[in-house]
């Protein structure tokens, strides 16, 4: 009976440890749940102890079994000596202690004890055949413990029994390494770090991904039983739908059934998945450029993800630029503004960064100084024959390469590198109006950049006439329509008279012609710088009446109208012979009637 009370209290001591590491009681620290298991296992220890009595010839035997108790009646026991060492296969947390008991059914026992490299200290509580001692401060990572027993019984000797003694150091420090931005395609790593754990072959690292397992590693075969710690890596490829999922690294320290599973969780990490295939896109608004003056430049990439992330850098001749970004669906453009002020050869660079992919476009920008030039005329208002001098010249500084020339309309007059040029020409009249060009001449990458300054010559002489421009002779009908034409040239423009025998004749309007327009008309052309005179010869033919074609013609009416009366005369006459005899005919056939009517009868 008093055995089986003993057995009930250690079997309730191990539901109290049950229930605690279940939280059933309000434990609101880890550290005093800790300190309540430990005390509890202290007591089932010393009821385990105080329970065994060799001194019975029937033994009972109690066992733990994954915190349970099973009291079993050992029924008609040897009597052979035996030593045993419990437990069998303690578990220490590195710097903590262990109680080690040594037990034997020995009735002469001469000495019983623990070997051992660790500081001990005797239990206080012991039995006639067994002793308890506490292993304290255990810092050995493989410390040994050995019961032995000297039996004056006269049995054989018992080899020392040993227990296999775990030291352990749980995961308290776990890190899963920051997860860098990943292009979707690309593989990376997955490392979790973990710190000072000991005995690494009871570990088991798990990977999650988005909370549920992913991969899993155990150490089995790891037979350093030292704390250290594990790195342990497992390499994936990035997939677009694993943007933003979170990631984590759980250890665990499986040191059941003799105590419990130790875990321990790192902070989760967010993975971030970047799709960028294509280069940038670099353009601007020209390929050269005149110094200090604006061009517009614009960045494009397209398809890229995610497009509110791009980074953009767009640098001109090794300056950064202030540049706008716009997004739209996956993709961006960044613009800017740019005003060079140095000539020459000058690099724009567009770099586009999104996670751990960085591209680039680059685009050569020629930049020139192209100062307007001047051209300067001795005299912009000449007289016929006189020499006029033009200069070409360039008001700054130009770019290497310029070629300055002097040329009018039609050709080029002179030609040359940066100094001025100077042209001379002796004003003629069809020099008037003539227009004359200082042009400066650049070719950049192959393409021609001009600036030029015109100037029109005017150039004054005296009025001139010819044939052409008034004729020295006109021939009209009397009473026809005609107009006098008269004009001429020169600069200014002359005002032309003409007029016969002083008297002004009106020019350029049409007249109907008589014959006092017959004669010579004198014509002047005058301006400020002489005039010219024209004579002219108007002849007009006057209409004269022809008596012997009118005589003619009077013979011929008359005649004509006399053999028309004559033929009327004959006519008439033989129309009224025609009539007469008729009548007389009527006459004769009205008797030959009336005499046959009578029946021919005589008359009377």
């Amino acid at each position: 009976m008093q055995r089986l009370l003993m057995c009930l209290l250690v079997s309730a001591v191990v539901s109290a440890e049950t229930f605690l590491e279940r939280r059933v009681f309000l434990v609101t620290s880890e550290e005093w749940q800790r300190v309540l298991l430990n005390l509890l296992g202290i007591c089932r220890h010393i009821l385990l102890l105080l329970y065994v009595d060799v001194h019975y010839k029937y033994l009972w035997e109690v066992t733990l079994k994954e915190k349970s108790v099973e009291c079993v009646v050992l029924a008609g026991a040897q009597e052979s000596v035996f030593l045993r060492i419990w437990p069998e296969k303690p578990v220490v947390e590195f710097g903590g202690f262990v109680v080690i008991n040594c037990t034997t059914n020995c009735r002469d026992i001469a000495s019983l004890g623990v070997e051992t490299s660790l500081r001990k200290e005797n239990v206080p509580e012991r039995g006639t055949s067994w002793i308890a001692f506490r292993l304290l401060n255990v810092t050995d990572w493989t410390p040994r413990a050995l019961c032995y027993l000297d039996c004056e019984d006269g049995g054989e000797d018992l080899d020392p029994q040993g227990a296999n003694i775990t030291v352990y150091r749980a995961p308290n420090h776990v890190v899963l390494d920051p997860l860098p931005k990943v292009e979707v395609g690309k593989e990376y790593n997955l490392t979790c770090r973990v710190f000072d754990v000991a005995p690494i072959r009871n570990l088991t690292v798990t990977f999650l991904r988005g909370g549920e397992k992913l991969h899993q590693e155990t150490f089995e075969g790891h037979s350093d039983a030292t704390a250290g710690d594990r790195v342990v890596t497992h390499r994936l490829t990035a997939q677009r739908a694993d943007h933003g999922v979170e990631f984590g690294c759980h250890a665990g320290l499986d040191l059941r059934p003799e105590t419990e599973l130790f875990e321990k969780a790192s902070h989760n990490q967010s993975l971030g998945t970047v799709v960028f295939s294509v280069d940038p896109h670099l353009q601007t608004s020209q390929n050269i450029l005149e110094s200090n003056t604006e061009m517009h430049v614009q960045c494009d990439v397209a398809g890229v993800f995610p497009a509110e992330e791009a980074q953009f850098d767009l640098t001109f001749a090794g300056e950064s630029l202030n540049c706008s970004i716009s997004v739209s669906g996956d993709g961006v453009t960044a613009q800017a503004q740019v005003s060079p002020s140095s000539a020459g050869e000058h690099e724009l660079i567009c770099t586009v960064s999104l996670g751990p992919v960085t591209r680039t476009a680059a685009k050569t920008v020629h930049i020139y100084r192209l100062p307007q030039p001047t051209l300067h005329i001795s005299h912009q208002e000449t007289l016929v024959n006189e020499t006029v001098t033009f200069t070409c010249r360039s008001q700054g500084t130009e770019s290497p390469g310029t070629t300055m020339r002097i040329r009018d309309t039609k050709q080029i007059l002179k030609s040359g590198g940066h100094g001025p040029l100077h042209v001379a020409v002796t004003a003629q009249e069809e020099d008037d109006g003539r227009e004359f060009t200082c042009e400066v001449l650049l070719v950049v990458d192959g393409q021609s950049v001009l600036k030029n300054t015109s100037v029109k010559l005017t150039v004054f002489y005296a009025p001139q006439m010819n044939d052409s421009s008034c004729p020295k002779s006109f021939t009209w009908k009397e009473g026809s329509e005609e107009t006098f034409i008269c004009s001429a040239w020169g600069n200014p423009a002359p005002t032309v008279e003409c007029s016969k025998d002083n008297t002004p004749y009106v020019i350029g309007i049409q007249q109907r012609i008589t014959k006092e327009q017959d004669g010579i008309y004198r014509c002047n052309a005058t301006n400020l710088y002489g005039s010219v005179v024209q004579r002219v010869t108007v002849r007009v033919e006057v209409h004269q009446v022809d008596t012997l074609a009118i005589s003619l013609a009077v013979v011929c009416v008359v005649a004509v109208a006399s053999a028309a009366a004559v033929a009327y005369k004959m006519y008439y006459q033989a129309h009224k012979i025609r009539k007469y005899r008729l009548k007389k005919q009527q006459a004769a056939g009205t008797a030959m009637e009336e005499k046959c009517l009578n029946g021919n009868a005589p008359t009377v």
